[in-house]
């Protein structure tokens, strides 16, 4: 089965001040990308000591911090209805929810025939009973933000002027719809599960088709359709939308003939990561 999306929401910067949407002001993404400029800001940058990534590395980084991420906050919204006889508070239909689900980038290991070929469509394993699942059953459309957030303390201080500062770390978005996987078997089966548990041991208790499983669970992807980046302060990282062929070019060692400079996501490194890091 494929869900796919409605139209999806922008995202709109606003402040706690504002009670209602009719107060947020439009900003053009100009003004917002040049805040560094403005004459009052403290630390400004000095542009012959900073060079900002090209997109190009940047959708690198992207690539890298979607093979190390083992979660993402899911974002789906409550149907417009909720039944009477719903658990389901009615006052949240149609309503957005965030909620952290596992993941993995294991389309490589799938068989030639599923696979899309590594090609940055994320691995989710899906419980029927979570509310993230059963909203997107629904027909919600959905989001997938990862970040590298939870580094801070490795990266250090990236921005001069400023202490350790998570805003100033990558993260994005991704858009698309979920894709149900076929029941697998056998060496195909094998491979998936190996590829996800290396990141969630303790999903096995909860694997498509486990005995005694508490919940019924199968296995699916996110077919990666936008990519909104923020690599961090917007003076010396990219931020904005991605171009989808090259996401979807860039392979862990190299990229498909035509995409980029035939890097690959191993080929650069996050903040605070060392210069190698362990088979992953």
């Amino acid at each position: 089965m494929i869900f796919r999306p409605f139209t999806t929401g922008l995202l709109a910067l606003c402040s706690s001040t504002f009670t209602s949407a009719s107060a947020i002001p439009h900003l053009d993404d100009q003004v917002v990308l040049n805040y560094a400029d403005h004459a009052t800001n403290p630390h400004s940058i000095d542009a012959d000591s900073f060079t900002r990534p090209s997109w190009f590395t940047s959708t690198l980084m992207a690539r890298r911090l979607l093979a190390l991420s083992p979660s993402g906050v899911m974002s789906t919204t409550f149907p417009s209805h909720i039944p009477d006889s719903s658990r389901t508070p009615a006052e949240v239909a149609g309503l957005p929810i965030g909620l952290r689900e596992y993941i993995a980038d294991c389309d490589g290991v799938l068989p030639a025939d599923l696979s899309h070929g590594d090609n940055g469509d994320p691995t989710i394993l899906a419980l029927r009973v979570a509310t993230t699942f059963r909203n997107i059953g629904a027909g919600s459309n959905l989001s997938l933000e990862i970040d590298w957030w939870d580094h801070l303390s490795e990266a250090g201080a990236v921005y001069p002027g400023l202490p350790p500062s998570p805003a100033a770390l990558p993260r994005f978005t991704l858009f698309g719809y979920l894709d149900t996987l076929p029941e697998l078997s056998g060496a195909a089966a094998a491979s998936l599960e190996k590829c996800f548990l290396q990141s969630h041991p303790d999903a096995k208790y909860w694997l498509p088709g486990a005995p005694a499983a508490p919940h019924a669970s199968f296995w699916a992807r996110l077919v990666v359709t936008q990519v909104y980046w923020i690599g961090g302060f917007g003076d010396v990282q990219q931020i904005g939308w991605m171009n989808v062929t090259e996401w979807k070019g860039v392979r862990r060692h190299g990229s498909v003939a035509g995409v980029g400079d035939g890097r690959g996501w191993e080929d650069v490194r996050l903040p605070g990561e060392k210069s190698a890091v362990g088979a992953l």
